[in-house]
């Protein structure tokens, strides 16, 4: 068996904190579309994961992120520029990649329609089944949650009202 190094340990703890950070980065992003979130991985993921030779002749490698910042500290900016352009071209390939990725993974508006088709043909309504919600100017479609109660579709949605504030159209009286 071969004993593990110190330099392993080391590349072991970083790799799995950079995990980590990638993984709080997409939590983080939950709430965005689907393109900044995967754009806001990328990112993480590229000053992260991205390795520098520190030495050529040996193929000593350490992260791009710590050369970056103690070359730029050391010799200054134009020491630092081959890293930067090779940073940069590996997050434009990551992001043209989540861009191509979120085209073709997309929903179109006819996949939609045949989704909510029941098995006898008819179209069943997407009202009774999600209920569509606005949040700055984005649409979010939430499944309507069912009660164990065994309410109606027109009592849980006055049960909803009520909840809100709102006064539900069946209680204004004439």
């Amino acid at each position: 068996m071969n004993q593990i190094t110190t330099l392993q340990y080391a590349w072991a703890i970083y790799f799995a904190g950079s995990l980590g950070c990638t993984i709080a980065a997409w939590w983080m992003f939950l709430w965005a579309w689907r393109f900044v979130r995967y754009a806001a991985v990328v990112t993480v993921m590229t000053i992260l994961f991205t390795p520098y030779a520190i030495d050529a002749e040996t193929m000593t490698m350490a992260p791009a992120i710590y050369t970056l910042v103690f070359e730029g500290l050391s010799n200054g900016p134009q020491a630092i520029m081959p890293l930067v352009k090779v940073m940069v071209g590996i997050w434009l390939i990551g992001i043209i990649l989540v861009a191509v990725f979120v085209v073709f993974t997309r929903k179109s508006g006819d996949q939609k329609a045949t989704s909510g088709r029941s098995r006898s043909g008819r179209n069943s309504s997407s009202r009774s089944s999600r209920r569509v919600e606005h949040h700055g100017g984005r649409r979010h479609e939430t499944p309507v949650v069912r009660s164990s109660r065994g309410l109606s579709k027109d009592e849980y949605e006055a049960r909803e009202e009520l909840l809100k504030g709102e006064i539900p159209m069946r209680a204004v009286r004439d």
